[in-house]
């Protein structure tokens, strides 16, 4: 799991650097275009390509660290089996959702080649950014698969309860 978390943390700093540009460009935009009225051309274009691969880049990491929004619409019962087998349901309908994204995503990888789809300003195509979020649920898929699994065993879940059991081990 420390693979998967590592990996996970790499995705999400490297979509850090992307949303960083994001802003910097956004900045620089504005700038030119009140101070210059000079706007960069496909700024937009840019932002929704960009923020594309922010969040897929960000679904592991998020999630390994609960940081996503929760509804409690099951309640935990604090009875260990309940809980885990609610753990597994919530994994398994994500693993799910996760694996028809990336599927599904892939397959528009390919139509969007084929159809020579791109932004409207600048004509970015659209098929890379159909395969970062095909190959970043395909990873979050994994990541659900393992912890269907950590929840079968009983071993711990989340991120940082990973993190905990290995400094006691290691104490």
């Amino acid at each position: 799991m420390k693979t998967l978390d590592h990996v996970s943390g790499g995705l999400a700093v490297l979509a850090g650097f992307v949303l960083v540009g994001l802003i910097g460009l956004t900045f620089a935009d504005v700038v030119l275009r009140y101070v210059f009225a000079a706007p960069i051309l496909g700024t937009k274009d840019l932002l929704e390509m960009g923020m594309v691969t922010v969040v897929a880049l960000a679904f592991p990491f998020t999630w390994r660290i609960g940081g996503h929004i929760v509804v409690d619409l099951i309640p935990e019962y604090g009875i260990d089996v309940l809980d885990r087998g609610r753990d597994i349901a919530v994994r398994a309908i994500g693993l799910f959702v996760f694996a028809v994204l990336a599927w599904r995503a892939w397959l528009r990888a390919d139509d969007a080649a084929l159809f020579n789809e791109a932004t409207n300003m600048i004509e970015v195509p659209f098929r890379p950014f159909f395969w970062v979020l095909a190959a970043a649920a395909a990873f979050q898929a994994l990541v659900l698969a393992v912890e269907i699994g950590l929840a079968a065993t009983g071993r711990p879940l989340g991120f940082r309860a990973a993190w905990a059991a290995a400094e006691t081990d290691s104490a």
